[in-house]
């Protein structure tokens, strides 16, 4: 089997013995590959890291092992190990930012100083930061005034498209002189500057030069020392969240036109707005900033604007860095920031997610920091810091968009990695692990990395939880468990192909000009009624044989995926590029759902010759509503997998290699599914259970060219089902709830327990003993414990049992179940219940549990920090309730 996980390894400057230690500890969790990210490092490229990356090398070489590097000193990437700071400061950002004066009557001669207007205007209460910093006092002087516009006001807050009057060549020695129509009026003076926008010190994405800084800072240096190990122990790079970077505040909302915020800016932007615009530029610009009247020319100039900052960041960051790469043997992967549409938009986001993903070896995408819960799809919530998370983001199109860069792309080779688990806190354990794994995989993620084995001293807050921390993590065996589950699966769901008929449009575009409907929506609705899907960008459909596609007969095939619809979430300026799409194919499909568009974005300025003939193009297309969309795909045939009865929170993925594969997930966190699951083909099916690595035969009715499968689903609980196309098989699959059913004798053993806890650093040595009358909480007496807790107890049998399966209520959280003396089970999530037939004899039997808790609680024994993330309500911990040894 091969690896397909690779967990950051955080280096800091430790201690070689330090770092060989947690490499082991690592590699014992079943895992054979690694990312090193400095978090920060101070010497990074420099004879400290070169040291450290060596041990690293040398413990990987001879375990085996492969080695991927995050591509900076500290994420986000784009600081280029400093060289823009120390080497090319010319190479610093550029921004187009404006300030404006407002002119109330007019009709006589006004002056204003440009000179003065080259630099944001503050409010009094910021007068001391000004002084704060000195430098930029200096920097701005440097400033360079781009235009100078007048624009006419109609209502509060908007101009009027009709009066725009451009004063750029009224400006002399610093002043402005002009003379405007009756009305009230504002100037929008436009000027280019290096400061008071994002990051300071980082590459400029859409600057060929600038963004080659990155290449030269971090690939180029690691080339040169470790060239012979490339495509050998060096895998790859990894990008973390590169970002336009035109503001420093994390901001999901960083649309064009939001008030006060700068603007990405570059020499090669402008010319390509000119391409566009003409001598008309600078009277086009104001739309940048601010809104106008019928929002006819606006839509389509800030359009213009995304459509060209997304194209650069496209060729001249994530192309050649891939390009790099692949030239020297190593492969580029990592991710953006996606979070809440934030891969669409400016700041922290990358202005196009799939744009962005171009020059990647694999998609990639990152779910941490509590953005998924289970069975939680739908809330807004706190996620890291005071910004909200809205869930149905996260919850039905993150992993899917990710997932359909990986399968429609051909350079991705059906590859998408999800960075995973970091930032949840320390209450945040296996248990919870495996539902966000399990989530992940069922939307199409197969490679992961872990988030993270810190090194740093014990309790480390940054970013936690941490799998290892300096062995206080006693979770870390079932973490490996679980890790072992993950490779498997990963494997399961690699080299073949996903398997869909709807693709939904990406609605990145759609959001550059702000009233839309969000995919999420859609999303939603295709996931709880197991319609599957890919997303699909609207660059692909302006060329198919970008992605090795093509349209005929009805059937829109990219990379090997046939699709027989498109749905088209609602926007109300419709891009050109989809219309000519559509007047191409008109014998494929295509709905709009949740409304048609009302006006056409061109691809470029000036009118259309056909404009009529497109609108006609759009006037026969059809509209339907989400609600109900998946049933009336269904009707067409474009649900393969069909719940009996219906179940809305089960997910499922479909795949098919030498045989056609499904994965079904209950995502909610109370209901259990029982009834059947109907699937296409005559060939009889099998359940794979990735955990214990076995295959079941399973049990149904072939009829009609398809199989009715008895399915029992706990919640959280998933499932995978193949065709069994001769794999011999290890007996019928039973689920938890047959377990139970075919059992005579349900005897309870809940009372009278012999208890005993060990610390992190003390397991295996136990405290004494205590004897527990009725399982309590450990929590309600030891309420700032973590560790371990086992659990003692004789069981008498007057005979040996046919079956028998233990079931304890409660567990927190996860368990280890051992029946004299032999391992019986591990159970990392509910229910908790364990096969134990084949341990059980005639008189006394020796019942031994362990159950590891996280350690969120241990963080009461230690000083606080002064900041918190978020906030989450403390887990008891231990086995309590009802404790049942089910016979036959």
């Amino acid at each position: 089997m091969n690896n397909y996980i690779f967990p950051f390894l955080w280096m800091r400057g430790e201690p070689e013995e330090n770092l060989r230690e947690e490499i082991s500890k690592i590699y014992d969790c079943g895992i054979r590959a690694i990312c090193i990210e400095a978090r920060p490092h101070d010497d990074f490229c420099g004879p400290g890291w070169w040291h450290d990356v060596d041990i690293v090398l040398d413990e990987a070489r001879k375990r085996d092992m492969k080695i991927w590097i995050l591509d900076d000193k500290h994420f986000p990437t784009g600081y280029a190990a400093g060289l823009i700071e120390t080497k090319y400061p010319e190479r610093n950002k550029w921004y187009l930012n404006e300030t404006i004066v407002d002119i109330y009557g007019s009709q006589n001669p006004k002056t204003i100083r440009i000179d003065r207007m080259l630099k944001p205007s503050i409010g009094f209460w910021q007068i001391g930061d000004v002084f704060a910093h000195p430098e930029k006092i200096g920097l701005r002087a440097q400033n360079q005034m781009y235009a100078v516009v007048a624009t006419k006001f109609v209502g509060s807050d908007s101009f009027s498209e009709e009066d725009v009057v451009d004063l750029t060549d009224q400006v002399k020695d610093g002043l402005c002189s002009f003379t405007l129509p009756e009305g009230q009026w504002r100037v929008h003076v436009m000027y280019k500057t290096q400061t008071d926008g994002g990051n300071e010190h980082y590459i400029n994405m859409i600057d060929k030069v600038s963004a080659g800084t990155q290449i030269e800072g971090v690939y180029e240096s690691h080339y040169e020392r470790y060239g012979d190990e490339f495509g050998k122990t060096i895998a790859g790079f990894f990008s973390d969240e590169p970002a336009i970077g035109n503001i420093s505040l994390p901001d999901y909302y960083a649309r064009v036109g939001k008030k006060g915020m700068p603007l990405p800016w570059s020499d090669e932007l402008e010319q390509m707005l000119i391409e566009r615009y003409g001598d008309k530029l600078h009277t086009v610009m104001p739309y940048l900033f601010a809104e106008s009247d019928v929002m006819k020319i606006c839509p389509q100039v800030r359009y213009d604007f995304m459509d060209c900052v997304s194209y650069l960041y496209q060729e001249n960051f994530s192309k050649p860095i891939g390009e790099w790469c692949r030239a020297h043997g190593v492969e580029y992967i990592g991710h953006v920031v996606e979070d809440n549409g934030a891969h669409s938009r400016l700041g922290i986001g990358p202005s196009h997610f799939f744009r962005a993903m171009t020059g990647q070896d694999m998609a990639g995408i990152d779910i941490i920091g509590a953005q998924y819960y289970f069975g939680a799809p739908d809330t807004m919530r706190r996620s890291m810091g005071p910004l909200e998370t809205n869930g149905e983001f996260y919850h039905y199109i993150l992993g899917k968009m990710g997932a359909s860069s990986g399968h429609l792309d051909p350079l991705k080779k059906g590859r998408t990695m999800c960075e995973l688990f970091g930032a949840y806190g320390w209450g945040f354990g296996v248990r919870d692990m495996k539902y966000l794994l399990d989530h992940t995989l069922s939307r199409g993620v197969n490679h992961l990395v872990p988030h993270a084995f810190s090194m740093a001293e014990y309790p480390d807050q940054d970013c936690p939880p941490h799998f290892n921390a300096r062995g206080n993590n006693l979770q870390i065996s079932w973490f490996g468990d679980l890790m072992r589950y993950a490779n498997r699966m990963c494997d399961v769901l690699n080299g073949g192909k996903h398997r869909a008929s709807v693709a939904v449009l990406y609605d990145g575009e759609g959001d550059w000009t702000a009233v839309h409907l969000p995919m999420e929506k859609v999303g939603k609705e295709l996931t709880r009624g197991q319609v599957e899907f890919d997303v699909v960008p609207l660059d692909v459909l302006d060329d198919l044989s970008v992605w090795d596609g093509r349209c005929e007969n009805g059937v829109m095939t990219i990379n090997g995926i046939e699709f027989r619809i498109l749905l088209v979430p609602y926007m109300k300026y419709v891009p050109e590029k989809l219309l000519r799409f559509m007047e191409k194919y008109p014998e494929f499909p295509v709905w709009f759902v949740g409304g048609a568009p009302d006006s056409l974005i061109r691809n470029s300025a000036g009118e259309l010759a056909d404009a009529a003939a497109l609108q006609e193009v759009l006037a026969g297309a059809k509209v339907m509503e989400v609600e109900g969309l998946a049933s009336r795909l269904a009707e067409l045939g474009l649900r393969e997998v069909t719940l009996e009865p219906a179940f809305a929170d089960i997910a499922v993925y479909q795949y098919e290699k030498e045989r056609r594969i499904y994965m079904l997930v209950n995502e909610h966190p109370d209901k259990a599914f029982h009834g059947q699951v109907k699937l296409p083909g005559i060939e009889p099916y099998m359940f794979y259970d990735g955990m214990d690595d076995v295959y079941k035969a399973a049990s149904g009715e072939i009829s009609a060219g398809y199989n009715s499968i008895y399915l029992d689903l706990e919640p959280g609980e998933s499932c995978v089902l193949m065709e069994m196309k001769n794999t011999e098989c290890a007996g019928p699959h039973t689920s938890f709830k047959h377990q139970i059913m075919q059992c005579l004798t349900a005897k309870d053993i809940s009372d009278n327990w012999e208890v005993s806890w060990a610390k992190p650093m003390e397991y295996p040595q136990f405290e004494e003993n205590v004897h527990m009358e009725k399982l309590v909480p450990v929590s309600d007496t030891a309420p700032k414990f973590s560790g371990i807790m086992r659990y003692e107890k004789t069981v008498d049998l007057d005979q040996v049992p046919e079956s028998a399966f233990f079931k304890a209520e409660y567990v927190f959280e996860v368990m280890r179940l051992y029946v004299n003396g032999e391992l019986a089970g591990s159970r990392l999530t509910p229910p908790y219940q364990i096969d134990v037939s084949k341990y059980l004899k005639k008189g006394e039997n020796q019942i031994v549990i362990e159950v590891a808790n996280t350690p969120a609680r241990d963080q009461l024994n230690y000083p606080e920090p002064p900041f918190d993330f978020k906030h989450d309500a403390l887990e008891p911990s231990g086995m309590f309730g009802k404790i049942t040894l089910y016979m036959k």
